[in-house]
């Protein structure tokens, strides 16, 4: 199974994929929200703290966190930056849309 089947699966049926990229609609203010130390960093547990606010525990929370870390982090160098969080309301919504369009809902 690929990486982005399983985070496909992760999703749960029932999210608020509206109301995560509303969330995510001002991502300067959710890199203040996810940047607890304020380092001008943000980690995939930082993501993972985000995702839990919507219901999304334990392992898909997991694997979603780190899917999306991956899509994010595009220097590879483990951390993201404010611009980064644009695009990861995106992300969900396309993993849900393939969700359903499989039938898997």
């Amino acid at each position: 199974m690929s990486y982005e089947q399983e985070a496909i699966d992760a999703v749960p049926s029932d999210v608020d994929i509206n109301g995560i990229s509303n969330t995510l609609n001002n991502p300067t203010q959710i890199f203040r929200l996810l940047d607890k130390n304020n380092d001008g960093h943000v980690t995939q547990e930082d993501l993972q703290l985000l995702l839990a606010q919507f219901g999304i525990n334990g392992m898909p929370a997991n694997i979603l966190s780190k899917y999306i870390f991956k899509q994010l982090d595009a220097n590879n160098n483990g951390t993201i930056d404010s611009s980064d969080l644009a695009n990861a309301g995106n992300i969900l919504r396309s993993l849900l849309q393939k969700k359903q369009n499989s039938g898997g809902y």
